[in-house]
């Protein structure tokens, strides 16, 4: 249904019905439970401009809206664009890159191109792509955004923001896939900044213009300090939407008015279902770790949110991996997107040496500070007194084994901060803070972090307590041996981590052999994955088959034929 077209619709719910505020009447428009007509206007040049107010005040120069009435319950649904805009042309504003941009032949943007290891893809019959840039320069933006930029050290673009930048500033959908770590937040935020300064000014009741989903609330909230630090010069109000924090706070940001939004799909759904904002000023919309998200079962959210977008919106989707759900995805919500990868991104371990080392339950927290211990006389070795341990994530299964790692490390005179979900947010982003600036070598974490963490020279990953999926093993490691980084992955198991032991062996083999998808994630990979070994009729045993512990092949796909539960293993991912 489009509600609010031309006049307020009735008010739905309880509380009386004044009618429906129609044109340039200075009354009207419906009790319904506090709603002023589904937020509709009045039409737009008469009298009556602001929205059927949830306390009963509408328009500016007038009534226009329902008298409140406290019982009724918001509507449960997220409200239907309004239809085009009087602004709506300066949405996507007219983008030209540097005249050195300009004059490249198609030799040299291949030559470039090559050089980046950049695949491109366009559908038959549209414009061709972009040319990529070599300098922030090239992109002739604002002097605010380019001041924001410089002053973070941002000097060179890396392959995917040479070449999602322009594809983006010139309005074009974007199916990005890179591997973790490669610069894909500036891909998307510096263009989005540069987008939000190009529109008319916010006004009272509007939502905002841009809108970025992300899986966890860490990725939301690394994107959005991203987001503030590109545009801390040009003043864009960026607010971040997710689980675990106060909704109250979130409800007055959202109803002041922000020029973007960072969120995570299940928050931000309740926020518009509540009336706290609305879709109708979304213009640029990104799905940041995609693939993530749909196992994580927020495919519900994001498509009701997609839906309800206004008709001319420009989409950008990014994903490290790219399995065939994110293909549909793309399909049916990108409008003819450019395809832009970088690199072998179905091998997001490429750069890790993995090790697998056979422990009992009672042994591990011993063997973790034997291997800490030798990886910290090794360094010191190199630097002499001044060395530090290497940054290191410490994988653990529950919360209260987190703080008991934590703790005897700290004990051992190992610097180590733990991340969990049972800590408050605001603890979380300390613990991340002295992690990062290295005032904490070992971070000790559920899979809280296995993807949404985006720290820069983490060395090594330790599996204390295997996963109990193939899947969250690959976005464990994933953490290091980031952006061609080589990392080390070691990973304790005992008898009962069998199943995901052999898993992990036979990957590793069969990616020694150059099966570039055995590490890709998404159902459909591992679909495919059974798919071959039942016609391969595989009967034979994964590697060192005869060692205790090991099952042969067929036995892991039953496992993986075994039904996943949708949502994840910590109960901090709720949202």
């Amino acid at each position: 249904m489009d509600y609010g077209r031309d006049f307020g619709g009735r008010g739905r719910e309880r509380g009386r019905d004044y009618g429906y505020g129609y044109g340039d009447r200075d009354r009207g428009g419906g009790g319904g439970g506090g709603y002023g007509g589904d937020r509709g206007y009045g039409r737009r040049e008469e009298r009556g401009q602001g929205y059927g107010g949830r306390d009963g005040y509408g328009g500016r120069d007038g009534y226009g809206g329902g008298y409140r009435d406290r019982e009724g319950p918001p509507m449960p649904r997220v409200s239907q664009p309004m239809g085009p805009s009087s602004t709506e042309e300066a949405a996507f504003a007219c983008w030209e890159p540097s005249q050195r941009v300009k004059d490249l032949t198609d030799e040299q943007i291949k030559e470039i191109r090559t050089r980046l290891n950049l695949t491109i893809e366009t559908e038959k019959g549209e414009p061709s792509c972009p040319p990529p840039i070599e300098s922030f320069e090239d992109m002739q933006l604002s002097r605010d955004i380019m001041m924001d930029i410089r002053l973070h050290e941002y000097t060179k673009p890396t392959p995917i923001q040479a070449q999602a930048i322009p594809t983006a500033l010139s309005g074009r959908d974007i199916l990005g896939c890179a591997e973790t770590g490669s610069g894909k937040t500036a891909s998307f935020s510096i263009p989005m900044i540069a987008h939000c300064s190009n529109q008319p000014p916010l006004k009272r009741g509007d939502g905002p213009f841009a809108v970025v989903l992300a899986p966890t609330r860490e990725l939301a909230q690394q994107i959005a300090d991203e987001c503030k630090m590109f545009s801390h010069s040009s003043k864009m109000r960026t607010c971040i939407i997710v689980g675990g924090a106060p909704i109250q706070e979130q409800r007055q940001m959202l109803r002041q008015g922000v020029e973007v939004v960072v969120a995570t799909p299940g928050r931000f759904l309740d926020h518009l279902q509540q009336r706290n904002t609305n879709l109708q000023r979304v213009s640029y919309v990104v799905l940041d770790e995609a693939d993530r998200m749909l196992d994580m079962g927020f495919e519900p959210q994001i498509r009701e949110i997609l839906t309800n977008l206004p008709e001319k919106h420009q989409t950008l989707l990014f994903s490290a991996t790219m399995p065939e759900e994110i293909e549909g995805l793309a399909n049916e919500y990108l409008n003819k997107p450019v395809r832009v990868k970088v690199g072998a991104v179905s091998r997001p371990t490429a750069n890790v040496v993995q090790h697998l080392q056979k422990t009992t339950e009672q042994d591990k927290l011993e063997a973790l500070l034997n291997l800490v211990s030798q990886e910290f006389e090794m360094a010191s070795r190199v630097g002499g007194p001044s060395a530090k341990l290497p940054m290191t994530v410490v994988f653990v299964e529950t919360k209260a084994r987190c703080e008991e790692v934590k703790d005897t490390l700290n004990v051992n005179n190992f610097s180590a901060v733990a991340l969990h979900g049972g800590i408050e947010q605001r603890m979380r982003e300390a613990a991340l803070i002295q992690f990062r600036k290295g005032h904490a070598q070992i971070l000790v974490a559920t899979d809280i972090a296995s993807r949404g963490l985006d720290v820069s020279g983490i060395a090594h990953v330790i599996n204390m307590d295997l996963p109990r999926q193939f899947e969250d093993y690959v976005h464990r490691i994933g953490r290091t041996g980031r952006a061609g980084m080589s990392g080390r992955a070691t990973s304790f198991y005992t008898d009962r981590d069998s199943y995901v032991v052999a898993q992990i062996k036979y990957a590793i083999a069969q990616l020694e052999k150059g099966n570039d998808l055995v590490f890709a994630t998404g159902k459909a990979a591992r679909a495919r994955e059974r798919e071959k070994a039942a016609q391969a009729k595989a009967g034979i045993t994964s590697t060192d088959a005869a060692e205790e512990g090991a099952v042969k092949l067929n036995h892991k796909f039953m496992n993986l034929n075994m039904n996943k539960e949708e949502g994840c293993a910590d109960d901090a991912w709720d949202d």
